[in-house]
């Protein structure tokens, strides 16, 4: 097994609270610590380094910072680096065919698990029901997808997520989409193919299950938004080979960048062959004056 880095350890000792487990979550639970993550210790180096890496330029802690639930982030009480975000949970509960989007139980597990999502089929309090996820408990019952959506008062992106539980540690799978409006998603007509229709962009990214602190995936998307989905592994958003049906997780932290966040400024260092040329000139200059005095 591979040495963790002793700050994240230290880190990660200190945040530590003791919860009663039941049998699900045991051996599936990480303790709180939102700003990296640590892969797998059957990942290469290159990886594990990635994994501790900070999941973006901006994080924004669903427990820590926490949640201001609607979907107007102008009146929201929440602010990371001055960006303002509202949270809503969002799953296909509704019609004849029990695929219509409409508004879902936004769930705060507690402080050491996150959040996660109960819609109107039948779902529980009980793991796995509470959690962001696409698992059918209910004989005859079609399967759901939960999804949160994030709210920002400007354009972002998205670069990642940190899960704090998953129900499968082996395959668990995260799709995400960045919308133009959000007019779709809040009518009550549409299903998750029509949302995905008109979406800005959709993929769908494997979650690297973690050693010791917090599942994560990293999102490879350019385009920025005010709207971001996150949630249950669903074809339609992308189809990356993954298994439907067990994918379940519960939601620490999101990572993002602003989009007219300045690039860096450019170094002004002097170079070493330019300092040691004024120097010179500055030795013939004291030279030249004594030799007129």
């Amino acid at each position: 097994m591979r040495l963790l880095n002793v700050s994240i350890l230290t880190a990660g000792f200190i945040g530590l609270t003791l919860l009663p487990l039941s049998t699900a979550e045991a051996g599936s639970n990480k303790w709180h610590n939102s700003d990296y993550s640590g892969c797998s210790s059957n990942n290469s180096s290159s990886n594990n380094d990635l994994c501790e890496s900070a999941l973006g330029e901006n994080i924004y802690d669903l427990v820590d910072d926490g949640v201001q639930s609607g979907t107007d982030p102008l009146n929201s009480t929440i602010s990371v680096n001055g960006v303002n975000i509202s949270v809503s949970a969002w799953s296909d509960t509704y019609g004849k065919n029990d695929d219509l989007v409409v508004d879902a139980k936004l769930e705060k597990i507690s402080d050491y698990y996150g959040y996660g999502v109960t819609n109107d089929d039948w779902e529980t309090y009980y793991s796995p029901d509470h959690a962001i996820d696409n698992v059918n408990k209910v004989n005859g019952n079609v399967t759901d997808f939960d999804f949160v959506l994030l709210s920002f008062d400007q354009a972002v992106s998205v670069t990642g997520a940190s899960f704090s539980w998953l129900y499968s540690n082996s395959d668990s799978q995260v799709s995400v989409a960045a919308l133009d409006s959000i007019s779709g998603l809040t009518s009550g007509s549409q299903t998750w193919s029509d949302i995905v229709a008109d979406a800005l962009t959709t993929a769908s990214y494997d979650i690297e299950n973690c050693d010791y602190v917090e599942h994560r995936a990293d999102f490879d998307i350019s385009d920025t938004s005010q709207y971001w989905l996150i949630g249950a592994y669903n074809t339609v958003f992308e189809n990356i080979g993954g298994y439907i049906g067990n994918d379940a997780f519960k939601l620490s932290s999101v990572g993002f960048s602003v989009a007219n966040e300045s690039p860096p400024a450019p170094s002004t260092e002097v170079s070493e062959p330019t300092t040691l040329g004024l120097l010179l000139a500055g030795v013939f200059l004291v030279a030249w004056r004594r030799k007129q005095l």
